[in-house]
Order: structure tokens, then sequence, then C-alpha cells
């Protein structure tokens, strides 16, 4: 009872945990059928969470009464938002997000429903859904799904759809606001008249009149798509030949400065493909990503080596991958052919052929299923499970038909257990000898180019990313600025912005290389 009432008040500190028995680690609040933990979530005491939960209390509150994570669900928003931080951390620590209410009066609903009910964040009811809670879960007669239509809320009835199905969701929901106003920018790009005082030196005739080429597209960056009803006003197949011939024309300027003439000699037919996919997306009202960002990214063989050590699975530092993971595959996919894919990597997994050109449902199933344990060999295995498995075996057979992208995400610093031969050099080590390998067949060393970001808040990953940053590895390693999973949870409810904000991450190795 003495730790129920530290809980209560808020006074509970780490000494007050120790020597703890049974009968305390068990004890239950008949009067408010809570457990210490659920009271210090009822007071939204965050830290008195976090010391129990350490020292052994159960996440599921014994399984009597109101649960923890029930309660936290049911808590209305403060100032803080402190009720949402204190969901996430019983579900890292495996609370059941289906188990209900036991008290009479609260007639049985579930940690999801109550979500619902107090307008928590489309993260939130995400992440609830991640670890298993149902939408369709009955409720006296309702449901959370059903509560969330009532109550209008197409956001929260996307975020509770399983996680493959959200993406597309969204993307639809999109397009159907925009579809209209995005034809009508497109139209007046190509086709919007000015006087030819206004438009000297910058437009081209077109019968009687002018046209500003992209007059829309110049001032606000927006484009657009040809309409049905606009087709009779402009030659569609004239526009297409046009666009598809200047941004061939921009790709081999690249290519030429970039010295990947061995990779993509004139008239390419992959790149040819890559031109046709990257146009025609373009006229996709859906699409809010630059088409020539995809085409100049599609230049490259993405290769996604993902950190899965124990720590992995702490703050949901896994699902944020498992999400991170999915979206950089549909973006770097996007205009490839289809025969075209990322290849999958893991510090600890043993590589299977499941990893190599994988869908966005099969990267869910390959994570899903890993264990997450292990030490962050990091170096060590991308000399043998990316560049020897991959590069090496490539460069060697004379078969490497794109340079490489690797993206490197970690939330330590390197550590490969008892026994291992990995340093905190050994990531240097490594990347410095694919460069001078890389040079000793002929090509230049940026040829393979590197991408390491932080995921979690490790403030020794931290220094050891800084360190790498002194480094003379500017024109083939790059240091992504951002945490991921913090910006991540940022954009997380506004899919455009995530997604070009994604293109922009992948981007930047490869254009840092181009202003190097």
């Amino acid at each position: 009872m003495e730790i129920y009432e530290l809980a209560r008040s808020g006074c509970l500190k780490e000494e007050d945990l120790k020597d703890l028995d049974s009968g305390k680690l068990n004890y239950f609040n008949t009067d408010d059928q809570l457990t210490p933990l659920g009271v210090a979530v009822f007071k939204r005491n965050l830290k008195a969470a976090q010391l129990l939960l350490k020292h052994g209390y159960d996440p599921n509150g014994l399984r009597k009464g109101r649960p923890p994570l029930w309660v936290a669900c049911g808590r209305r928003r403060s100032q803080t938002n402190i009720e949402e931080r204190l969901i996430q951390l019983l579900l890292s620590k495996n609370a059941d997000a289906n188990l209900r209410s036991q008290v009479k009066d609260d007639e049985g609903s579930t940690p999801l429903m109550k979500a619902v009910e107090t307008r928590k964040s489309t993260d939130v009811l995400s992440s609830l859904v991640d670890h298993g809670a149902d939408q369709d879960a009955d409720v006296g007669g309702s449901s959370p799904r059903k509560l969330a239509k009532k109550q209008n809320r197409l956001g929260a009835l996307n975020a509770m759809l399983p996680r493959s199905k959200r993406i597309g969701k969204r993307v639809l929901e999109v397009a159907k606001v925009t579809g209209f106003v995005l034809s009508a920018v497109y139209w007046a790009n190509k086709n919007l008249k000015v006087a030819a005082s206004a438009a000297a030196g910058t437009a081209v005739v077109v019968g009687a009149g002018y046209v500003l080429k992209d007059a829309i597209k110049r001032r606000f960056g927006w484009t657009g798509k040809v309409d049905e009803g606009m087709k009779k006003y402009i030659k569609e197949e004239v526009l297409f030949s046009e666009e598809k011939r200047q941004l061939k024309d921009e790709m081999n300027i690249i290519i030429e400065k970039r010295s990947l003439n061995k990779f993509f000699p004139k008239d390419n037919p992959f790149l040819e493909k890559v031109v046709d996919r990257a146009v025609n997306l373009n006229r996709d009202p859906s699409n809010t990503l630059n088409p020539k960002n995809l085409t100049h990214l599609a230049l490259y063989q993405p290769i996604l080596y993902c950190d899965d050590s124990g720590s992995m699975k702490d703050n949901q530092r896994k699902d944020r991958l498992n999400d991170l993971a999915q979206r950089i595959t549909s973006i770097t996919t996007r205009v490839v052919p289809d025969d075209e894919a990322i290849e999958l990597r893991f510090i600890n997994e043993e590589t299977t052929g499941q990893m190599s050109k994988p869908t966005m449902e099969e990267i869910n199933t390959i994570i899903e299923k890993i264990p997450f344990d292990g030490w962050t060999a990091i170096g060590t295995n991308l000399q043998t499970k990316v560049l020897q498995d991959y590069v090496y075996k490539h460069l060697d057979a004379g078969t490497l038909q794109r340079p490489v992208l690797v993206s490197i995400i970690t939330d330590g610093q390197p550590n490969g257990g008892p026994n291992s031969k990995e340093t905190i050099e050994t990531l240097q080590q490594v990347i410095t000898e694919c460069g001078k390998k890389l040079e000793r067949k002929g090509y230049k060393r940026d040829v393979v180019r590197f991408q390491i970001s932080q995921i979690g808040d490790d403030p020794e990953a931290e220094k050891f990313l800084n360190k790498l940053h002194d480094l003379d590895l500017k024109d083939i390693l790059y240091i992504t600025s951002d945490r991921l999973d913090d910006e991540f949870k940022v954009l997380h409810e506004n899919q455009e912005k995530l997604e070009q904000w994604l293109l922009e991450i992948l981007m930047e190795p490869i254009l840092s290389a181009q202003s190097s």
C-alpha cells in the first residue's frame, strides 16, 4: 500500500522500489480498481510509471479492474500531452492492446475505444492497432471504427487500418481532393496566354497568342495533370515527348558530369524506361514528388542496411523502422522498371532470397519475424552482408549495372560483443577500403555512396556519428542531420510532406556528391 500511495502522490523514488516482495508487486487497490502502475498512469506521472515498469510491475495491471493502458487511453489530453507518451511506454512493454476494463460501469470498453472517445492522435491509434488492437471489437453495440465513423474522423479511420493499407488509402483520399485542381494547373502551365510585352524572351508562339511556359509552376511550384476535358485544347503526345526529351537531357548531363557513362551509355534502355515512368507519374494527381529527383535517385541501386540489435525493440524503434523501410522502398521504386527494387540487409539477421527486391508487404513480413536481438557489429557486417554479398560480387563479375546507394539506419554506436573484431573505427575502414577497391577496378570511389542515419536518442550513437563528420569521407559518406524517427513522428499525419522529406533525405548523399 505504501508504494501505491507514493505513486498516487508523485513522490515515488528509485530507492522505494528496492527489495520488492510479491505482495508489493501484486498489490491491487479495490477502491480505485487500480494497481500502483495504474494510479501512476491516472495521475499522468511518467517518471513513476517508468520506475514501476523497470522494477517488475505488470504493464497489464494484473488483469484486474482498470488496466494501465485502458486508463492512459481514457485520459483527456493535457497541455503537455503526457497521456500519449504513457500509451507508447506501455505498448513498448507489451501491454495488451485489447485488454478491456473489468469494472462493470466501464461496459467492457477497450483501450482503442477509449482512445477514439478521447480523440487521441492518429499516431496513437495506429500504434494501438499495430500492437493488436481490434478496431471492430464490440463495445455495447458500437466499436472503435463505428465511433470514429460517427465522429466523421476520416484520419482516425485511416489510422486504424492495418499498416500495409494505410499509405495507399491516404494517397487515394488526397487524389480525390486534388485531382480537379491539379488538372486546371497543368493546363494553365502549358496554355496560359499573356501579353507579348510581358512574355518577351520567355514565351513561345502558339497560334496567334503567347504561352508562358510553366507560369504557375514557376511561381508556386505546382504541376498537375491534363484532364480529359482539356485535351481538345492541347496535344498530349506532343507535351509528353517534350517533357521526356527535357528530362532525358537533364539526366544525361548528370551522367556525364558524374562519369556514370559506363553504366548508362547513349540510349540506355533502363534510362529510357525510367524517364517514361517519371513523365507518366508527373501526370498522376496523387503524386507530390519531384519527377527529376525520382529519376536521379533511380540511377542508383538502393540497399537498405538496418540495425536489428536488441535495443531496437525499445520505444517502438522496430515499428518505426518497419514504416520507414516500406516508405523508402515505395519512393526508390516509384519510377524504376518492375523487375528492379531495393536490396534489404540487416546487421544480425541472415540474408535470405526474400530480402532481394522485396515488395512493401514482404518487407513488413520480414521485419515482423525478425527477433531483434544481438549486437551492433555495423562495420563488420557491412563488409560481409552488403559489400561482399552484393557490391563486390557484381564488381568482380563485371555485372554491376548501376551505382549503389547504401542507406544505413542504426540506433547505437558499433559494438560487436565478446570476441568480435568490431571497433569504433571498423565502419570507417570498411567504407574507405570499398573506395579503394572501386578505384582498382577503374571506377570512381563515389560509385558506391553511403548514408548513415540515427533512429532513437542514444547519446553514444550521436557521438559516434559526429566523429564520422570529421573523417576524409565527405565525397562518399553522408550523415543525416535529423533523427529519422523524430522527424517521422512530426510528419506522420501529413503523408505528402512525409514522402517529400524522405525523398530529400535519400537525395542528400547524391546531391552532396555533385557539389563536392
